[in-house]
Protein backbone atom coordinates (compact mmCIF):
# COMPACT_ATOMS: atom_id res chain seq x y z
CA UNK A 1 0.00 0.00 0.00
CA UNK A 2 1.21 3.22 -1.19
CA UNK A 3 2.33 5.90 1.69
CA UNK A 4 2.15 8.60 -0.78
CA UNK A 5 -0.32 11.35 -1.82
CA UNK A 6 -3.15 13.98 0.28
CA UNK A 7 -6.41 12.45 0.02
CA UNK A 8 -8.48 11.71 3.15
CA UNK A 9 -7.90 8.54 4.51
CA UNK A 10 -10.56 6.16 5.16
CA UNK A 11 -10.50 6.79 9.39
CA UNK A 12 -14.09 6.32 10.81
CA UNK A 13 -12.80 7.48 13.95
CA UNK A 14 -9.75 10.03 14.38
CA UNK A 15 -9.16 7.94 17.86
CA UNK A 16 -7.72 5.31 15.82
CA UNK A 17 -4.41 7.15 15.47
CA UNK A 18 -3.95 7.62 19.60
CA UNK A 19 -4.55 3.82 19.22
CA UNK A 20 -1.88 2.88 16.63
CA UNK A 21 0.54 5.00 17.74
CA UNK A 22 0.58 3.79 21.35
CA UNK A 23 0.93 0.26 19.84
CA UNK A 24 3.78 1.09 17.63
CA UNK A 25 5.27 3.06 20.62
CA UNK A 26 4.70 -0.35 22.28
CA UNK A 27 6.61 -2.35 20.00
CA UNK A 28 3.55 -4.34 18.52
CA UNK A 29 3.13 -6.11 15.33
CA UNK A 30 0.90 -5.23 12.62
CA UNK A 31 -1.44 -7.82 14.01
CA UNK A 32 -1.68 -6.50 17.57
CA UNK A 33 -2.09 -3.29 16.00
CA UNK A 34 -4.96 -4.41 14.23
CA UNK A 35 -6.02 -6.19 17.48
CA UNK A 36 -5.86 -2.42 19.09
CA UNK A 37 -7.95 -1.20 16.28
CA UNK A 38 -10.84 -3.52 16.62
CA UNK A 39 -10.98 -3.10 20.43
CA UNK A 40 -11.16 0.87 20.40
CA UNK A 41 -13.86 0.50 17.22
CA UNK A 42 -15.53 -2.13 19.48
CA UNK A 43 -15.77 0.37 22.90
CA UNK A 44 -16.77 3.19 20.60
CA UNK A 45 -19.68 0.80 19.56
CA UNK A 46 -20.05 0.01 23.04
CA UNK A 47 -20.17 3.90 24.31
CA UNK A 48 -22.32 4.96 21.88
CA UNK A 49 -24.89 2.24 21.83
CA UNK A 50 -28.33 4.21 23.62
CA UNK A 51 -30.55 1.29 22.21
CA UNK A 52 -29.17 -1.84 23.59
CA UNK A 53 -27.63 -3.27 20.27
CA UNK A 54 -24.50 -3.50 21.04
CA UNK A 55 -23.15 -7.27 20.02
CA UNK A 56 -19.98 -8.02 21.65
CA UNK A 57 -19.84 -11.50 20.38
CA UNK A 58 -19.76 -9.95 17.21
CA UNK A 59 -16.68 -7.77 17.68
CA UNK A 60 -15.04 -11.18 19.44
CA UNK A 61 -15.76 -12.50 15.97
CA UNK A 62 -13.36 -9.21 14.22
CA UNK A 63 -11.26 -9.54 16.89
CA UNK A 64 -10.11 -13.38 16.18
CA UNK A 65 -10.40 -12.79 12.24
CA UNK A 66 -7.10 -11.36 10.63
CA UNK A 67 -9.25 -9.91 7.49
CA UNK A 68 -10.86 -7.57 9.82
CA UNK A 69 -10.13 -3.81 10.11
CA UNK A 70 -6.79 -4.52 7.80
CA UNK A 71 -7.70 -1.23 5.61
CA UNK A 72 -8.60 0.90 8.69
CA UNK A 73 -5.42 -0.27 9.93
CA UNK A 74 -3.12 0.09 7.23
CA UNK A 75 -4.92 3.59 6.41
CA UNK A 76 -3.80 4.64 10.12
CA UNK A 77 -0.37 3.50 9.90
CA UNK A 78 0.19 4.89 6.33
CA UNK A 79 -1.32 8.14 8.41
CA UNK A 80 1.39 8.05 11.26
CA UNK A 81 3.99 7.85 8.42
CA UNK A 82 2.27 10.86 6.05
CA UNK A 83 3.07 12.95 9.55
CA UNK A 84 6.61 11.33 9.81
CA UNK A 85 5.39 10.34 13.02
CA UNK A 86 6.75 6.50 12.17
CA UNK A 87 9.46 5.42 9.51
CA UNK A 88 7.98 4.27 6.46
CA UNK A 89 7.42 0.59 5.13
CA UNK A 90 5.40 -1.76 2.86
CA UNK A 91 1.85 -1.97 4.38
CA UNK A 92 -1.30 -4.93 3.16
CA UNK A 93 -2.72 -3.59 -0.14
CA UNK A 94 -5.55 -6.32 0.31
CA UNK A 95 -6.88 -7.56 3.06
CA UNK A 96 -5.89 -11.46 2.10
CA UNK A 97 -2.13 -10.45 1.97
CA UNK A 98 -2.44 -9.22 5.97
CA UNK A 99 -1.17 -12.17 6.86
CA UNK A 100 2.33 -11.64 4.99
CA UNK A 101 2.41 -8.41 7.22
CA UNK A 102 0.72 -9.83 10.37
CA UNK A 103 4.58 -10.06 12.36
CA UNK A 104 5.97 -7.02 10.70
CA UNK A 105 6.96 -3.85 13.27
CA UNK A 106 7.35 -0.02 13.20
CA UNK A 107 9.93 2.13 14.36
CA UNK A 108 8.81 5.80 15.79
CA UNK A 109 10.51 8.86 15.05
CA UNK A 110 11.49 11.30 17.66
CA UNK A 111 8.32 13.63 16.88
CA UNK A 112 5.73 10.38 16.85
CA UNK A 113 7.34 9.59 20.40
CA UNK A 114 6.72 13.28 21.30
CA UNK A 115 3.09 13.46 20.10
CA UNK A 116 2.23 9.95 21.32
CA UNK A 117 3.51 11.21 25.27
CA UNK A 118 1.62 14.25 24.52
CA UNK A 119 -1.89 12.81 23.73
CA UNK A 120 -1.48 10.59 26.62
CA UNK A 121 -1.24 12.70 29.39
CA UNK A 122 -2.45 15.81 28.05
CA UNK A 123 -5.35 15.25 25.32
CA UNK A 124 -6.41 17.98 24.72
CA UNK A 125 -2.96 19.38 23.46
CA UNK A 126 -2.68 15.93 21.96
CA UNK A 127 -5.52 16.00 19.47
CA UNK A 128 -4.70 20.16 18.39
CA UNK A 129 -1.25 18.95 17.83
CA UNK A 130 -3.17 16.26 15.60
CA UNK A 131 -5.31 18.79 13.95
CA UNK A 132 -2.80 21.07 12.95
CA UNK A 133 -0.60 17.78 11.60
CA UNK A 134 -4.18 17.37 9.25
CA UNK A 135 -4.16 20.69 7.96
CA UNK A 136 -0.32 20.01 6.92
CA UNK A 137 -0.92 16.60 4.84
CA UNK A 138 -3.96 17.45 3.74
CA UNK A 139 -5.34 20.42 1.63
CA UNK A 140 -8.88 19.37 2.10
CA UNK A 141 -9.12 19.69 5.41
CA UNK A 142 -7.74 23.43 5.50
CA UNK A 143 -9.88 24.06 3.22
CA UNK A 144 -12.90 22.25 5.09
CA UNK A 145 -12.41 24.16 8.01
CA UNK A 146 -12.33 27.73 5.75
CA UNK A 147 -15.21 26.77 3.97
CA UNK A 148 -17.11 26.46 7.13
CA UNK A 149 -15.98 29.61 8.48
CA UNK A 150 -13.13 28.20 11.16
CA UNK A 151 -10.08 30.03 9.22
CA UNK A 152 -8.80 33.68 9.12
CA UNK A 153 -9.86 34.22 5.70
CA UNK A 154 -13.05 32.36 5.80
CA UNK A 155 -15.39 33.73 3.32
CA UNK A 156 -18.43 32.96 5.04
CA UNK A 157 -19.13 31.30 8.85
CA UNK A 158 -21.13 28.03 7.69
CA UNK A 159 -21.63 26.38 3.87
CA UNK A 160 -25.50 25.18 3.50
CA UNK A 161 -26.37 22.50 0.77
CA UNK A 162 -29.76 22.86 0.05
CA UNK A 163 -31.77 19.16 -0.17
CA UNK A 164 -35.27 18.29 -0.66
CA UNK A 165 -36.72 15.37 2.03
CA UNK A 166 -40.29 14.72 1.14
CA UNK A 167 -41.51 18.28 0.42
CA UNK A 168 -42.51 19.03 -3.15
CA UNK A 169 -42.73 15.15 -3.99
CA UNK A 170 -43.45 14.88 -8.22
CA UNK A 171 -43.96 10.83 -8.00
CA UNK A 172 -41.84 7.98 -8.81
CA UNK A 173 -40.69 9.54 -11.83
CA UNK A 174 -36.99 9.57 -11.97
CA UNK A 175 -36.94 13.17 -14.37
CA UNK A 176 -39.68 14.64 -12.56
CA UNK A 177 -37.20 14.18 -9.01
CA UNK A 178 -34.53 15.13 -10.75
CA UNK A 179 -35.93 18.03 -12.23
CA UNK A 180 -37.51 19.28 -8.63
CA UNK A 181 -34.37 18.93 -6.94
CA UNK A 182 -32.11 21.07 -9.77
CA UNK A 183 -35.44 23.85 -9.39
CA UNK A 184 -35.27 23.70 -5.38
CA UNK A 185 -30.91 24.33 -5.43
CA UNK A 186 -31.35 26.95 -8.16
CA UNK A 187 -33.50 29.26 -5.96
CA UNK A 188 -31.67 28.40 -2.94
CA UNK A 189 -28.48 29.62 -4.50
CA UNK A 190 -30.58 32.41 -6.18
CA UNK A 191 -31.65 33.60 -2.39
CA UNK A 192 -27.89 33.10 -1.50
CA UNK A 193 -26.68 32.78 1.93
CA UNK A 194 -25.34 29.53 1.47
CA UNK A 195 -21.40 30.20 1.45
CA UNK A 196 -21.06 29.17 -2.35
CA UNK A 197 -23.07 30.05 -5.71
CA UNK A 198 -22.74 28.83 -8.77
CA UNK A 199 -25.15 29.77 -12.23
CA UNK A 200 -28.32 27.49 -12.72
CA UNK A 201 -26.47 25.54 -16.00
CA UNK A 202 -23.47 24.85 -14.25
CA UNK A 203 -26.18 23.19 -11.35
CA UNK A 204 -28.06 21.50 -13.75
CA UNK A 205 -25.63 20.58 -15.41
CA UNK A 206 -23.48 19.10 -12.96
CA UNK A 207 -26.45 17.41 -10.84
CA UNK A 208 -27.42 15.43 -14.12
CA UNK A 209 -24.09 14.40 -15.16
CA UNK A 210 -22.99 13.20 -11.45
CA UNK A 211 -26.78 11.03 -11.07
CA UNK A 212 -26.62 9.65 -14.71
CA UNK A 213 -22.83 8.55 -14.07
CA UNK A 214 -23.53 6.75 -10.74
CA UNK A 215 -27.01 5.40 -12.05
CA UNK A 216 -25.04 3.88 -14.82
CA UNK A 217 -22.68 2.49 -12.71
CA UNK A 218 -25.57 0.89 -10.35
CA UNK A 219 -27.00 -0.83 -13.83
CA UNK A 220 -23.11 -2.21 -15.10
CA UNK A 221 -22.97 -3.93 -11.76
CA UNK A 222 -26.12 -5.27 -11.50
CA UNK A 223 -25.86 -6.48 -15.13
CA UNK A 224 -22.74 -7.81 -13.89
CA UNK A 225 -23.44 -9.40 -10.99
CA UNK A 226 -26.61 -11.31 -12.92
CA UNK A 227 -23.94 -12.63 -15.37
CA UNK A 228 -22.67 -14.00 -12.49
CA UNK A 229 -25.57 -15.71 -10.53
CA UNK A 230 -26.27 -17.03 -14.25
CA UNK A 231 -22.87 -18.77 -14.08
CA UNK A 232 -23.36 -19.86 -10.55
CA UNK A 233 -26.95 -21.84 -12.11
CA UNK A 234 -25.07 -23.42 -14.71
CA UNK A 235 -22.58 -24.98 -12.74
CA UNK A 236 -24.54 -26.15 -9.61
CA UNK A 237 -28.02 -26.95 -11.28
CA UNK A 238 -29.90 -23.85 -9.61
CA UNK A 239 -29.97 -20.30 -8.90
CA UNK A 240 -29.20 -19.66 -5.08
CA UNK A 241 -32.53 -17.98 -3.88
CA UNK A 242 -31.50 -14.20 -2.44
CA UNK A 243 -32.41 -13.24 0.58
CA UNK A 244 -36.00 -11.25 1.03
CA UNK A 245 -35.23 -8.02 0.75
CA UNK A 246 -38.23 -5.24 2.18
CA UNK A 247 -39.61 -2.32 -0.15
CA UNK A 248 -37.93 0.76 1.34
CA UNK A 249 -34.48 -1.29 0.77
CA UNK A 250 -34.79 -2.76 -2.54
CA UNK A 251 -33.80 -0.65 -5.19
CA UNK A 252 -36.15 -2.24 -7.76
CA UNK A 253 -39.02 -0.59 -5.47
CA UNK A 254 -40.43 2.45 -5.86
CA UNK A 255 -39.82 3.84 -2.32
CA UNK A 256 -35.99 2.00 -2.69
CA UNK A 257 -35.32 3.79 -6.24
CA UNK A 258 -36.45 6.87 -4.39
CA UNK A 259 -34.49 6.72 -1.58
CA UNK A 260 -31.39 5.62 -3.86
CA UNK A 261 -31.76 8.72 -6.31
CA UNK A 262 -32.21 11.16 -2.80
CA UNK A 263 -29.16 9.87 -1.73
CA UNK A 264 -27.46 10.24 -5.44
CA UNK A 265 -28.65 13.61 -5.84
CA UNK A 266 -27.66 14.59 -2.20
CA UNK A 267 -24.22 13.47 -3.15
CA UNK A 268 -24.24 15.39 -6.47
CA UNK A 269 -25.36 18.72 -4.22
CA UNK A 270 -22.85 18.19 -1.95
CA UNK A 271 -20.00 17.77 -4.48
CA UNK A 272 -20.88 20.96 -6.60
CA UNK A 273 -21.22 22.66 -3.23
CA UNK A 274 -18.00 22.45 -2.03
CA UNK A 275 -16.53 22.88 -5.94
CA UNK A 276 -17.79 26.04 -6.16
CA UNK A 277 -16.98 26.96 -2.92
CA UNK A 278 -13.27 26.07 -3.94
CA UNK A 279 -12.37 22.87 -2.21
CA UNK A 280 -13.43 19.89 -4.19
CA UNK A 281 -13.79 17.09 -2.16
CA UNK A 282 -15.87 13.47 -2.89
CA UNK A 283 -18.52 12.46 -0.78
CA UNK A 284 -17.24 10.34 1.50
CA UNK A 285 -14.58 12.40 2.34
CA UNK A 286 -16.78 15.14 3.26
CA UNK A 287 -18.72 12.51 5.66
CA UNK A 288 -15.46 11.98 7.30
CA UNK A 289 -13.98 15.67 7.60
CA UNK A 290 -17.69 16.46 9.19
CA UNK A 291 -17.41 13.90 11.65
CA UNK A 292 -13.36 14.23 12.42
CA UNK A 293 -14.01 18.09 13.05
CA UNK A 294 -16.97 17.73 14.61
CA UNK A 295 -14.80 15.20 17.34
CA UNK A 296 -12.26 18.07 17.46
CA UNK A 297 -14.39 20.35 18.70
CA UNK A 298 -13.89 22.66 15.44
CA UNK A 299 -17.22 22.13 13.80
CA UNK A 300 -20.72 21.16 13.75
CA UNK A 301 -22.83 19.92 11.40
CA UNK A 302 -26.88 19.12 11.05
CA UNK A 303 -29.42 18.39 8.33
CA UNK A 304 -32.49 19.27 11.02
CA UNK A 305 -31.29 23.02 11.56
CA UNK A 306 -34.46 25.03 11.43
CA UNK A 307 -35.40 26.34 7.57
CA UNK A 308 -35.64 24.80 4.24
CA UNK A 309 -34.28 21.48 3.70
CA UNK A 310 -30.41 21.40 3.80
CA UNK A 311 -27.29 20.14 5.16
CA UNK A 312 -25.95 22.90 6.75
CA UNK A 313 -21.81 22.84 8.24
CA UNK A 314 -20.24 25.41 10.76
CA UNK A 315 -17.36 26.31 12.34
CA UNK A 316 -17.44 26.21 15.99
CA UNK A 317 -14.33 27.46 16.83
CA UNK A 318 -11.02 30.16 15.07
CA UNK A 319 -8.26 28.19 13.55
CA UNK A 320 -5.16 30.37 12.68
CA UNK A 321 -1.73 28.44 11.25
CA UNK A 322 -1.43 25.22 10.62
CA UNK A 323 1.19 22.18 12.19
CA UNK A 324 2.39 22.26 15.98
CA UNK A 325 2.13 26.10 15.94
CA UNK A 326 -1.61 26.45 14.66
CA UNK A 327 -3.67 28.29 17.45
CA UNK A 328 -7.08 26.82 18.07
CA UNK A 329 -10.37 28.77 19.72
CA UNK A 330 -13.28 27.43 20.12
CA UNK A 331 -16.61 28.43 21.66
CA UNK A 332 -16.86 26.48 24.37
CA UNK A 333 -17.06 26.84 28.49
CA UNK A 334 -19.18 28.57 30.69
CA UNK A 335 -20.51 31.69 29.00
CA UNK A 336 -21.38 29.50 25.70
CA UNK A 337 -23.25 27.32 27.82
CA UNK A 338 -25.48 30.43 29.29
CA UNK A 339 -25.81 31.39 25.57
CA UNK A 340 -26.76 28.05 24.47
CA UNK A 341 -29.80 27.77 27.59
CA UNK A 342 -30.76 31.77 26.89
CA UNK A 343 -31.75 30.58 23.30
CA UNK A 344 -34.20 27.68 23.85
CA UNK A 345 -36.97 29.01 24.62
CA UNK A 346 -36.78 30.90 20.81
CA UNK A 347 -36.09 27.63 19.59
CA UNK A 348 -39.04 25.84 21.49
CA UNK A 349 -41.56 28.89 20.64
CA UNK A 350 -40.30 28.60 16.86
CA UNK A 351 -41.28 24.55 17.36
CA UNK A 352 -44.61 25.30 18.25
CA UNK A 353 -45.97 25.95 14.76
CA UNK A 354 -45.34 21.84 13.93
CA UNK A 355 -46.35 20.70 17.46
CA UNK A 356 -48.23 23.11 18.77
CA UNK A 357 -50.45 20.72 21.01
CA UNK A 358 -47.44 18.46 22.29
CA UNK A 359 -45.51 19.34 25.91
CA UNK A 360 -42.49 17.40 24.84
CA UNK A 361 -39.46 17.91 21.99
CA UNK A 362 -36.97 15.43 21.15
CA UNK A 363 -34.23 16.55 22.72
CA UNK A 364 -31.87 16.54 19.17
CA UNK A 365 -33.97 18.37 17.29
CA UNK A 366 -33.55 21.36 19.79
CA UNK A 367 -29.86 20.88 19.81
CA UNK A 368 -30.10 20.73 16.36
CA UNK A 369 -32.10 24.26 16.43
CA UNK A 370 -29.64 26.02 19.24
CA UNK A 371 -26.42 24.54 18.05
CA UNK A 372 -26.86 25.71 14.45
CA UNK A 373 -28.64 29.57 16.14
CA UNK A 374 -25.46 30.01 18.61
CA UNK A 375 -22.96 28.39 16.03
CA UNK A 376 -21.47 25.91 18.94
CA UNK A 377 -20.60 22.23 18.85
CA UNK A 378 -23.35 19.53 20.16
CA UNK A 379 -21.39 18.57 22.98
CA UNK A 380 -21.41 22.48 24.87
CA UNK A 381 -25.46 22.12 23.99
CA UNK A 382 -25.32 19.03 25.56
CA UNK A 383 -23.35 20.00 29.07
CA UNK A 384 -25.69 23.22 28.95
CA UNK A 385 -28.61 21.08 29.08
CA UNK A 386 -27.31 18.92 31.73
CA UNK A 387 -26.33 21.35 33.97
CA UNK A 388 -29.80 23.31 34.00
CA UNK A 389 -32.06 19.95 34.07
CA UNK A 390 -29.39 19.12 37.32
CA UNK A 391 -30.46 22.89 38.63
CA UNK A 392 -27.09 23.74 38.49
CA UNK A 393 -27.49 27.04 35.83
CA UNK A 394 -29.53 29.70 37.60
CA UNK A 395 -30.90 32.70 36.54
CA UNK A 396 -32.30 31.07 33.07
CA UNK A 397 -35.75 31.86 33.45
CA UNK A 398 -37.10 28.65 33.17
CA UNK A 399 -36.74 24.93 34.16
CA UNK A 400 -35.99 21.96 32.28
CA UNK A 401 -37.89 18.48 32.22
CA UNK A 402 -36.07 15.63 30.61
CA UNK A 403 -37.82 12.69 29.96
CA UNK A 404 -36.41 8.45 28.83
CA UNK A 405 -39.69 8.02 26.94
CA UNK A 406 -39.09 7.71 22.70
CA UNK A 407 -40.47 10.27 20.33
CA UNK A 408 -40.33 8.32 16.65
CA UNK A 409 -37.65 7.49 15.04
CA UNK A 410 -33.98 9.03 15.71
CA UNK A 411 -32.19 9.94 13.05
CA UNK A 412 -29.19 8.14 12.19
CA UNK A 413 -26.63 11.62 12.18
CA UNK A 414 -28.37 12.43 15.39
CA UNK A 415 -28.05 11.11 19.42
CA UNK A 416 -30.23 10.98 22.78
CA UNK A 417 -29.16 13.10 25.68
CA UNK A 418 -26.61 10.72 27.35
CA UNK A 419 -26.26 11.92 31.43
CA UNK A 420 -24.09 9.82 33.85
CA UNK A 421 -26.25 9.18 37.08
CA UNK A 422 -24.35 9.53 40.78
CA UNK A 423 -23.35 6.30 40.60
CA UNK A 424 -21.60 6.45 37.16
CA UNK A 425 -24.29 4.73 35.23
CA UNK A 426 -25.45 6.09 32.05
CA UNK A 427 -29.00 6.87 31.26
CA UNK A 428 -30.59 8.22 28.08
CA UNK A 429 -33.34 10.96 27.49
CA UNK A 430 -35.04 11.37 24.44
CA UNK A 431 -37.44 14.11 25.16
CA UNK A 432 -37.46 17.50 26.86
CA UNK A 433 -39.79 20.14 28.54
CA UNK A 434 -39.41 23.51 29.51
CA UNK A 435 -41.63 24.85 32.19
CA UNK A 436 -41.35 28.61 33.73
CA UNK A 437 -39.11 29.15 36.83
CA UNK A 438 -41.86 29.46 39.43
CA UNK A 439 -44.35 27.18 38.01
CA UNK A 440 -42.89 24.02 37.27
CA UNK A 441 -45.95 22.46 35.54
CA UNK A 442 -46.45 24.93 32.89
CA UNK A 443 -45.10 25.10 29.91
CA UNK A 444 -42.60 28.46 28.82
CA UNK A 445 -43.69 30.67 26.17
CA UNK A 446 -42.08 33.79 24.91
CA UNK A 447 -44.81 36.27 23.15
Amino acid sequence: MSVGGSGIPRLQELSYVETAAQAVAEGKTFEQIRVAVVDRAARHAWETDTVGAFNASKWEKKRADGQEYVHSTADVLKELMRFRWIERRVLPSTRISASEHAHATFTMTAAGREWTELVAHRPAEGFNALAGALMEAHPQFEGYLRLVGARPDSAANHLTIPLMRGEGNPGHDDEAYLAAFTANTVEAVRKGDLGWSATPDVIGQTLRDYVSRAQRRTAERALLEEKREEKRAAKYGARKEKAAKTEAGNPASPIGRRRQLAALCEEAAVRLAFSAAGCSVDYISHELLRRWTRFLGLANFSYYAPGPSALRLWATSTVTGTGTPADFRRTVGPEAERAAMQAVPRMWNAERGSAAQEMYRPVWRIRAAVCWDRRINDGVFDAALTAAARGEMCNIGFRVHLDEASHGRIPSSTRPLVMLTPPGHPRIYHVMRIDRADAREEVLVHE
